[in-house]
């Protein structure tokens, strides 16, 4: 028997999950689980299966390490700082072994399509989604078909000793992230029987990052007051929310979901220009007139789930959120306090989710005292590198964005 339902957060209406991501319109699906908070002896995101739209535990494992910070905490002058981790990091136990939290998407979604018996996986992405999916799909031999732009194909790469052979990975010439998520929806529709991966509209994607601040909330024994990330298309933070939301709805816990706070780059920051407009709705002048230099290009899309009903602006909201944009400059020397005081490397997006908490305690959006959890969404990539085998991913097909479908099914001839 299923152990959940979907409901379209825009009818109400509840269904049968047929690895749908869309219902309705310009809104969100979510699962509506039969049980409570019920965490069981298992590692990784499977500790958290009773919310995890699947109906079995995979051998694939990975989950997020949370700690507190306390040293990070004095330098910045908070009492209450912990830290959820992911990446590698053995002392710590890190379990997100390709170095971001993307793991804990990856490892439900891919569970989840065999439950609907999917005959493979179409996945677009600016690396770090890339990296995980192919590795995950590797280590479980299900067919995966990768689009990245060029400028994001070196982030593609996998331990030496994971197969490949259920993986194709087609890089996009002169392209970028759109141009990718274009390629693979054109994918999508013309191979029965495959499915996208989804973004912000995969609930095994939401829920399995979600599962982040569940394990804060064990860990802490309480729910953080607040909640600091780096955000692009928006899937990790709508998922932690939604998490909140379940400890709350469930009577696990008592009080308010915690304040959500999203930072990005200043040169391209969609989110933040309309949060800061009190608006819903994106318009054209939120983005760059042209292609921008970024620090933190992990954050880069044309399209996040801001707009959608359940999406970025109503968990703003509901939370009483902040967004901030972070220079270059105080992204760098953020990330370097951290990295002295906590002894492993980490990735741009977590440099800028710190330099915005350092925003924040100067504007006195949080107090010294305040309970934080501050996401550290990647990192231990160089410490990884040197320590285990890894090789770049070669790409099945490089082509140019106009060429690329066509090419791809004379391939298959």
């Amino acid at each position: 028997m299923p152990k959940y339902t979907l409901k379209c957060l825009k009818t109400n209406d509840k269904f049968e999950d047929n690895y749908t991501l869309h219902y309705e319109d310009g809104a969100l699906v979510q699962a509506d689980y039969d049980s409570g908070f019920n965490p069981i002896d298992a590692e990784g995101v499977w500790r958290y299966i009773s919310w995890l739209p699947t109906q079995s535990i995979s051998e694939q494992v990975a989950g997020t390490v949370t700690y507190r910070a306390k040293e990070l905490g004095e330098a910045f002058g908070l009492s209450n700082l912990w830290v959820t981790f992911h990446g590698y990091w053995p002392e710590r136990g890190a379990m997100c072994p390709t170095g971001t939290f993307k793991d804990m998407e990856a490892v439900p979604t891919i569970q989840r399509m065999k439950d609907h018996d999917c005959k493979g996986m179409i996945c677009a992405s600016a690396g770090n989604t890339a990296r995980a999916f192919t590795s995950f799909c590797g280590m479980d031999g299900f067919p995966l078909i990768v689009v990245v732009a060029d400028i994001h194909a070196h982030r593609i790469w996998t331990s030496k000793d994971i197969d490949l052979d259920c993986v194709k990975v087609i890089v996009v010439k002169d392209g970028n992230y759109q141009d990718a998520k274009n390629i693979a929806k054109e994918l999508a529709e013309q191979l029965p029987g495959w499915q996208l991966e989804g973004g912000a509209h995969n609930i095994a994607r939401r829920d399995g990052i979600g599962s982040l601040i569940l394990n804060s909330y064990e860990a802490i024994g309480r729910m953080p007051d607040h909640y600091f990330q780096a955000v692009g298309g928006g899937p990790g933070p709508i998922g932690v929310y939604e998490m909140m939301k379940r400890l709350i709805d469930s009577g696990e816990c008592d009080g308010d979901v915690a304040k959500i706070h999203l930072s990005q780059n200043p040169e391209h920051c969609p989110i933040h220009k309309a949060w800061q407009r009190s608006s819903r709705e994106l318009i054209p002048s939120d983005f760059p007139d042209s292609d921008v230099t970024v620090f933190s290009d992990y954050l880069l899309t044309e399209s996040p789930a801001y707009s959608v009903i359940g999406g970025v602006y109503d968990i703003l909201l509901a939370s009483k959120g902040h967004t901030y944009t972070v220079e270059e400059k105080d992204a760098v020397a953020a990330g370097k306090i951290f990295e002295d005081i906590e002894g492993i490397d980490i990735l741009s997006p977590s440099k800028v989710t710190i330099a915005s908490l350092i925003q924040a305690l100067e504007k006195g959006t949080v107090e010294p005292d305040d309970c934080i959890v501050l996401n550290i969404s990647g990192g231990g990539m160089e410490r990884l590198k040197s320590e285990v085998e890894t090789d770049i991913v070669a790409p099945w097909l490089i082509e140019r964005k106009e060429n690329i479908v066509k090419k791809f099914f004379a391939m298959q001839d």
